[in-house]
């Protein structure tokens, strides 16, 4: 699966560490960004499972957490194939996603013409994008703009928008009938020595300004406004899809104060993302892939690619039959 092409550390719990661990880690996970991304991805989808007569076709793009569930489609081991299959789903995949990408590469002119072309042959794309952004230029506004945390939140939701909306509206020039669908990731950052990262991100959460102990509502209040800028996408482009995992790895974690139902759906806003499925070797901002056993629950790629499927794919009569028989694990 392409998830070894990771570039992880533990760095970030050094004593000496450095004083922007946010950036390091996008630093690192950058190493892998072609120089060519339109010949990067006519290889890549060359090389990737086709489109077949009968099966929907899903294309995986945007960052390392795409990658990390979506990466494997063309051999049909990916976390989102994997989870589509236990449910009796049919569809083929490709993934074009790429460790360390910002909503602004993909808005450039080369990243535009590389959605272009994956996007011809694909019934749905599914894009994961902007937390990346929020890694690159949230330290700098806290520090360098002294902004509060909201006003970088909308400053971060100002050029994501912008972005996202040039790459969506790339996707149906491209492919008229596609349909695109994302999500605003969940909550994540909870192993031991994470913090180093939410800190650096919005550090006005936790400044002798801020209100003693609500660090994480701060921070959970601003990242997860990528949730509503899919809600906005979905609202300004009628082929966007909006979909929300919010609360899976919390409820799997057994926090009783988050909540996928449906008609209640919200996280433990004064908590992260349990350790178990956000563990640092993973940069504390991808879910787990060790010791992903039979049990859906056991690590994070599976757990919220189960909670896609619920929200969205359960949903899509191309792609998953409206009743099951199977048992699922």
């Amino acid at each position: 699966m392409k998830v070894a092409l990771l570039v992880l550390s533990c760095g970030i719990l050094s004593t000496n560490a450095s004083p922007h661990p946010a950036k390091d880690a996008l630093k690192r996970l950058q190493k892998s960004i072609p120089k060519d991304v339109v010949k990067w991805t006519e290889h890549v989808l060359a090389n990737s499972q086709k489109k077949e007569a009968g099966k929907p076709h899903i294309l995986v793009m945007g960052d390392s957490w795409a990658d990390v569930v979506g990466g494997g489609g063309s051999v049909g081991e990916s976390f989102l194939m994997r989870r589509l299959k236990a449910h009796n789903c049919s569809a083929t995949s490709s993934c074009i996603a790429i460790p360390g990408t910002e909503s602004s590469f993909w808005a450039s002119a080369p990243g535009l013409k590389a959605v272009k072309l994956g996007a011809k042959t694909a019934d749905y794309v599914y894009i994961m994008l902007v937390g990346n952004d929020a890694l690159d230029l949230m330290p700098d506004c806290a520090h360098k703009e002294k902004k509060s945390a909201a006003e970088c939140g909308d400053e971060l939701m100002a050029k994501a928008m912008k972005n996202m909306l040039l790459i969506v509206d790339a996707i149906h020039e491209a492919n008229p009938k596609a349909r695109v669908v994302g999500f605003g990731y969940d909550t994540m950052f909870g192993a031991r020595g994470c913090g180093l990262i939410t800190h650096d991100i919005f550090p006005q959460c936790w400044s002798s300004s801020a209100p003693k102990g609500e660090g994480n509502r701060c921070f959970n209040t601003q990242f997860l406004r990528i949730q509503e800028m899919w809600e906005n996408l979905a609202s300004n482009r009628s082929f966007v899809d909006k979909a929300s995992i919010l609360g899976a790895t919390q409820v799997a974690g057994g926090d009783k104060k988050a909540s996928t139902d449906p008609n209640n759906r919200h996280i433990d806003m004064d908590a992260m993302g349990p350790g178990k499925y956000w563990p640092v070797s993973m940069e504390c901002f991808h879910p787990s892939v060790d010791n992903c056993g039979t049990e859906v629950d056991d690590c994070g790629a599976t757990v919220v690619m189960e909670e896609f499927h619920k929200s969205y794919w359960s949903k899509q009569s191309a792609v998953c039959p409206s009743t099951e028989s199977s048992v699922i694990v």
